[in-house]
């Protein structure tokens, strides 16, 4: 699904490792309003894989290719960020390896950097400090270190595995990092729509979540102002009652001016085949967009 062919105004995140090394953005029928590629770490730390910083930057610009040349939409160029190779908090607790992970994240920054200062990079595309952390003052520390390099848009990582457990933590760190460099910040991969609400009324300026394609898989259907979160009838229901606690089914569609409702409302209600999932997505992540729109900003 490619949600900015129909939600004009949405941005965009990419991961080099879950597209071909064929891809580009030009392959996409629309451009979105602004694009993130990340370094693909927490993939390549699953799988045990290991890039240098140069090899990530070259995928990342063979990505990239033709993107400076204006989109086919509005003639400019797709205003870009790249994030340098940066090393997951995950899997371990030693202290000792935790710091070397911070460390060596802060070292490829800083190669970044460098390497924009000597190469440059095309004008649409700006690098992005990637804020690795292991607790609020470490989030905090390697905030400022990163602002002192000259980064000016900044991502969190290595707070997925906190969401269900460590919420308050989770923001916690959030907070440091505003507090050290500002709102201009990314959270990587936080895709629970319980905590979306509260990310936005800190000021945190974007998010990337996976939270619109799950669900409807699963036949969850969003709704904004007020959020809510229904279920249509299908063989995932037992899942969703045991991981949330409740169940509301949706026997019909609500009133809604998403693209997919405006066509065709039943389509969020359909079962048969993908296309369908795509589009409950797609009214989704409407709807996600939305009431993220709405929350108050400090």
């Amino acid at each position: 699904m490619v949600y900015q062919q129909f939600l004009h105004d949405i941005s965009v995140l990419v991961s080099p490792p879950n597209v071909s090394l064929a891809w580009r953005v030009t392959d996409w029928p629309a451009m979105p309003r602004q694009l993130i590629i990340d370094s693909g770490a927490f993939q390549y730390h699953r799988e045990g894989r290991n890039p240098t910083a140069q090899e990530v930057l070259d995928r990342q610009l063979r990505i990239l290719q033709g993107s400076g040349e204006g989109s086919r939409q509005s003639g400019l160029p797709l205003p870009t960020g790249i994030c340098h190779l940066d090393i997951p908090m995950l899997g371990t607790r030693d202290p000792a390896e935790l710091q070397r992970r911070v460390r060596a994240s802060l070292a490829n920054a800083h190669w970044l950097k460098n390497n924009v200062k000597e190469r440059g990079l095309p004008e649409n595309v700006q690098p992005i400090g990637v804020i690795q952390g292991y607790s609020v003052e470490s989030v905090y520390d390697a905030a400022l270190v990163l602002e002192d390099m000259g980064y000016n848009w900044f991502a969190l990582g290595s707070l997925a595995g906190m969401v269900a457990h460590s919420s308050q933590e989770l923001l916690r760190r959030v907070e440091a990092a505003m507090e050290a460099v500002g709102s201009n910040i990314h959270v990587l991969g936080v895709s629970s729509v319980r905590i979306l609400p509260q990310l936005a009324s800190l000021g945190v300026k974007s998010v990337d979540s996976g939270a619109p394609i799950r669900e409807a898989w699963t036949g969850g259907v969003f709704y904004s102002r007020p959020f809510r979160r229904f279920k249509i009838s299908n063989a995932h229901f037992k899942e969703w009652s045991r991981t949330y606690g409740f169940a509301e089914l949706l026997k019909e569609p609500l009133p809604c001016d998403c693209p997919v409702c405006q066509d065709d409302s039943s389509a969020i209600m359909r079962q048969d085949g993908k296309r369908y999932v795509n589009l409950r997505a797609l009214h989704n992540c409407y709807h996600i967009a939305r009431e993220l729109a709405s929350q108050p900003t400090p």
